[in-house]
């Protein structure tokens, strides 16, 4: 085991030569969690701050308070763009684990090699071995955004993981305890796909013992008036900018559009509108929708479908994907497939 020490000292004469200090040592790992736990893993939105008046986000909100008060893991599901990642941030913040850390792990952005060794740790060498995921959201939250990707064997090793307190790292047989609450987020039907063999049920019955869905965006339009003022100034603010006011018949354009991208999506059309207004008001023909282009789309083999894309996008790369929900990597691909110039 390896221990680090650090010399603190304590007190100065009046030529502020050191008079007394205090060692301060603990093994390596530990200082690690310590770190974890001190360097702003923590949760930066509340349940309150999540934007929505009406009665069918309020219901939701409300059962994402209670089931924050449990010891079950949750299960968040959602359509892409909803808000599941804040909403993630909001229960860890209301729950009794609030003090501990709030770590973050998306599935489908790695290898399933290096996602095993995110999540459980991996000894590289006899003198070295990392923490994984699970060990430095000991006594926190774990979200597992996109925990459908996940592949079987490694969600089987999981829900074990969970079950018995218990973890090692790859390439090690030492066990190490945890405690560690799931929040997991999901695009899918995570039960059909559990029932068509698609994911491993173990987890599946781990983490779903609490399920939050959260609506899409079309599903709550008495909301939109509130969310795009609530963009519009967080985007002044953010960037020290005048506010600017949304006119009423903007907020008719907005609240008739279906949103296929939903907040993601409204996010990135008032981003258009506001750093392309010059005034101090946004109007309707400030707003630039993605018409029939959906996250989902086939915009990867169909370039008309993409450029549609790419200028409702204003040609920003990271509003771009925002509102297709995929990597900054992935489109500078497409980018130089289509031949496009990036901003």
């Amino acid at each position: 085991m390896r221990i680090s020490r650090q010399v603190v000292p304590l007190e100065r004469d009046e030529d502020q030569a050191v008079q007394s200090v205090v060692v301060v040592s603990m093994p390596i790992e530990d200082l690690r969690t310590l770190v974890a736990h001190a360097a702003g893993y923590t949760a930066k939105y509340s349940l309150n701050s999540m934007v929505g008046e009406g009665t069918t986000f309020a219901n939701v909100r409300n059962k994402a308070a209670r089931v924050a008060r449990n010891k079950h893991h949750i299960l968040i599901q959602g359509e892409a763009g909803t808000g599941k990642q804040r909403m993630a941030h909001g229960i860890h913040q209301a729950s009794p684990r609030a003090a501990g850390p709030l770590i973050t792990l998306r599935c489908g952005d790695t290898t399933p090699e290096l996602l095993e060794q995110e999540l459980f740790g991996v000894m590289l060498n006899p003198d070295v071995s990392h923490q994984g995921r699970l060990e430095l959201a000991s006594g926190g939250t774990l979200f597992l955004d996109e925990i459908e990707k996940m592949p079987k064997n490694i969600a089987v090793k999981l829900a074990e993981a969970l079950t018995t307190g218990k973890t090692c790292r790859i390439g090690e047989d030492v066990e190490r305890t945890i405690d560690v609450r799931i929040i997991a987020a999901c695009d899918s039907d995570l039960k059909r796909l559990t029932e068509r063999g698609l994911f491993a049920r173990d987890l599946y019955e781990c983490v779903s013992k609490s399920v939050v869905r959260v609506p899409a965006l079309r599903s709550r339009r008495e909301d939109i008036p509130k969310l795009a003022e609530h963009i519009v100034s967080e985007l002044a603010e953010q960037h020290q900018m005048e506010p600017k006011k949304i006119l009423p018949e903007t907020d008719k354009v907005l609240r008739d559009y279906d949103w296929p991208g939903n907040i993601k999506q409204l996010q990135s059309v008032l981003e258009y509108a506001f750093f392309n207004t010059t005034d101090s008001e946004i109007g309707p023909s400030a707003i630039s929708l993605m018409g029939d282009v959906k996250p989902d789309n086939k915009w990867k083999e169909d370039k008309e479908v993409f450029v549609k894309a790419w200028k409702a996008a204003g040609g920003n790369v990271s509003r771009l994907a925002n509102l297709l929900n995929v990597s900054r990597v992935t489109l500078y691909r497409y980018l130089k497939k289509y031949g496009l110039e990036k901003k």
